[in-house]
This record gives C-alpha cells, structure tokens and sequence, in this order.
C-alpha cells in the first residue's frame, strides 16, 4: 500500500499550475515540471520498492523446552534496480523476549541479513513471524507499507526436572496394593519358577531355566498388574499464587511433567487429566507418542475456575480398578477429601498418591497438617516445598555465525569463523 507522506507537493503543483493559467511564465512552467517530475519519480520509486523488497524468515527449531534457545534468521532483500535507503522492519512474533524489530538500509540488488535468538522462558504457544515494513521513495513524498503474515508456531515445554524418590502407591485389584504371588491372575512380571506339574499352561514356561536345568520350569506371577498411571493436575485458579518459575502454576506443570516422564521411562502407560482452561484428558498410553502428547497439554494448560473435588467427581466413572492415581495439588483445604476416599474403596481399590505443594512461602496454611491429614486416612501424601525442583539451565548458543542448509532442508547454525566446504 502506497501512502502519500507529503502533501504538500500536491499543493504546490496545483499552485503552480494555476499561476501558469493565470500568468504563464517560463519559470513557472520549470519549477512545474520539476515538481511534476520528482513526484512521479518519487511514485514509481516507491512503487517498485514495494513490489521487489522480499523478507524470508527462517527458523531453527520448531519446539524447545523452557530453558532452550530459539533462533530465527531473517533476510531483507532488494531486487529493484535503485536503493532503499529507509526500510522499518517491525516484527510482530510473540515468543516473550523475542524482537526481531530493526531500521535498515538496502542497496540496489543486495540484501540486510541478520540471526536474532531467544532464550525460552516461559512455557507455551507462540508464534514467529508476521511484520509490517515500511519503505519509500528518499524524497520522502512516498511511504510503502508491507504486511508478512506467514507465522511460524513454537511450542515451549515444560522442563523435565530432576526429582528426589518419591514413591507412587501400586494399584491392585485386592484393594491393599501389593503383590501377592501364585495368584489366578497373571501378569507379565514374574515373581520366581517352580518344575513344572502336569496341567500348568505350556506358554507359562521359563525356557531359561529350562534350559539350564535340563528339565522343565514354569514362571509363577504376582497378582498385581503392572499398573498404568493417571496423574491428575489441579490448576484451580486460587491456589495458583506467585509469577515466573517459582510460582505455583509452573512448580505443579513442571512436577506433572516429571512425574510423567519417569512413568514413561518405568515402561508404564501413564495418562493426564487435568482442569486446565481446556480440560486435558489423555488415556493411559506407553511410548514417545504418549509423551509429546503429554508435553503438549502440559506447554498450553492455564489455571481455571473448576475445583479438584468436582473433577474427582467427573472422572471417578471413568478410572478402571488396574490404576495409580497420582493427584499433583497446591489445595490445602481438603474438602475434595470427601469424593476421593470413597473413590478409592469403589473404583480404584488402591492407595492415591498426593504430591502437595507448600504454599507456606505464600503466606497461606503449611502443607504439613494437610499431608498428616491425609495420612491418618491412608492416602499417601507427598508435601513438595518451594524450590524442590531447579530453574532450568537456560542455554546459550552464539547469536552471530554462519548457517549451513542440509540435504534435508534443516538450518545449522555454525560457530562464527568456521566455513565449509
């Protein structure tokens, strides 16, 4: 779009040309076309400058974890014949901390180049992309407006932290949790071998120790299955106190996360719930699939106004009897109490964990009451307190090198002074 900056030049000319009518004098007549001639040149300038400067963006990753490093290089370039002597570049990118924004010059068939990074601090959904240029004609009577509206997506996860042992109540389908062996019902971990008597099932014998006993054994079972996790997250919105890291929202996402990726790594289907804006449920699953699936809930869940007692409510239906439940909370009042310990008699028959976190920093009633609390009525409380789990290592890569391109496609960024081949 092509925006005239200076009317006054239009004035001018209509001044001009009237005094040519009225009186007409060779002089007139000059400056007439003078400035006739610097406007028209001034248009077509601008003109081509708007339709030859191409902007591309390119950008490294397209997913990093809270503490990683986004980077974006960004060519302006000029095709048209004359130089652009004033390009505005305005970046419209919404990853916190991220302004590729910058005033520039381009010469005639060159381009300006330039890599901006950006250390993630915060988890979420973002977007790399969208600018307005400005440019125009260098009498400055012409302005050209230009919109980009090509944006790339980056999704910040949560960070993994490294969490001290904090043991998870088994599930089980007698109701006290533990395993109990030479039960009818099978599993896939096996407690010890016995010989083998006639009418045990040939698919439950150990060719191991068959072989190396020179006669037949069978694998005995415990009676507990391996158990899938469903970790539940609260972020009712009253209990979210504090901002950046430290503050409850993201300690809760942060342990959830954790907690989620040493389910996956125990080899255990591992489900999310949660009472986020946008109510997160994912089924138990197994693998990396069920991981980034998590990760991605947990990179755009946001507090709401629904309590953890009318969740436990809404999904007690649906929660099978072969399941731990894993309930990451900052809620000290405890009146969801009432719907979860019915819940574990009826439905899940085994012992929920608590992973509580202390809001005493906050000025608000200890952890500690709340967590003898549940205790005394056999639910296994886990209080977390503040700064439990470290600020990510925020990493840091040079802004300023060379990129390589891959037969793939993919950007590479080089440290500064090392060329290839």
């Amino acid at each position: 779009m092509i925006r005239l900056r200076k009317p006054i030049f239009l004035i001018l000319i209509a001044f001009l040309l009237g005094l040519q009518v009225m009186d007409p004098s060779e002089v007139w007549t000059i400056l007439l076309v003078g400035f006739v001639g610097t406007l028209v040149t001034a248009y077509v300038w601008a003109q081509s400058l708007g339709r030859d400067i191409e902007l591309r963006r390119e950008t490294r990753l397209r997913w990093v974890q809270v503490g990683g490093q986004i980077e974006e290089r960004i060519t302006l370039s000029n095709g048209f014949s004359l130089p652009a002597a004033q390009v505005e570049f305005v970046d419209q990118s919404t990853l916190p901390g991220f302004d590729a924004s910058r005033s520039t010059s381009i010469n005639a068939g060159y381009f300006d180049q330039w890599t901006l990074s950006a250390t993630c601090k915060q988890r979420g959904l973002f977007y790399l992309g969208g600018a307005e240029i400005s440019t125009g004609d260098p009498f400055g009577i012409f302005e050209v407006n230009l919109r980009d509206f090509k944006r790339t997506s980056i999704l910040v996860l949560p960070q993994i932290a490294a969490l001290p042992e904090l043991p998870i109540a088994p599930s089980g389908s007698h109701g006290d949790g533990q395993p109990r062996r030479n039960a009818s019902e099978k599993t896939i971990h096996a407690a010890t071998v016995r010989e083998y008597v006639h009418g045990d099932s040939m698919r439950m014998i150990h060719w191991n120790t068959t072989a190396r006993m020179n006669k037949l054994f069978v694998r005995l079972m415990e009676s507990t299955p391996e158990g899938d996790w469903w970790i539940l997250l609260d972020l009712d919105k009253q209990y979210m106190l504090g901002a950046g890291w430290d503050s409850v929202e993201e300690q809760c996402v942060t342990l959830a996360a954790s907690l989620a990726d040493r389910g996956l790594r125990l080899r255990k289907s591992v489900g999310l719930i949660g009472n986020s804006r946008e109510l997160i449920w994912l089924t138990p699953q197994k693998g990396e699939g069920q991981r980034w699936e998590i990760m991605q809930s947990l990179a755009t869940a946001s507090p709401s106004d629904l309590d953890l007692g009318s969740v436990l409510e809404r999904i007690l239906p649906s929660l099978g009897r072969q399941h731990s439940l894993i309930i990451v909370t900052a809620s000290t009042k405890l009146d969801w109490i009432k719907t979860l310990l019915p819940m574990t008699k009826r439905n899940i028959r085994s012992i929920p964990t608590v992973m509580l976190l202390d809001l005493a920093p906050y000025g608000e009633t200890s952890a500690e009451q709340s967590a003898v609390f549940l205790e005394e009525r056999g639910v296994i409380c886990h209080v977390i307190p503040q700064g439990i789990m470290d600020l990510p290592k925020m990493e840091t890569v040079p802004a300023k090198g060379t990129w390589q391109t891959t037969p793939t496609g993919d950007l590479i960024p080089l440290p500064a002074g090392k060329v290839t081949g």
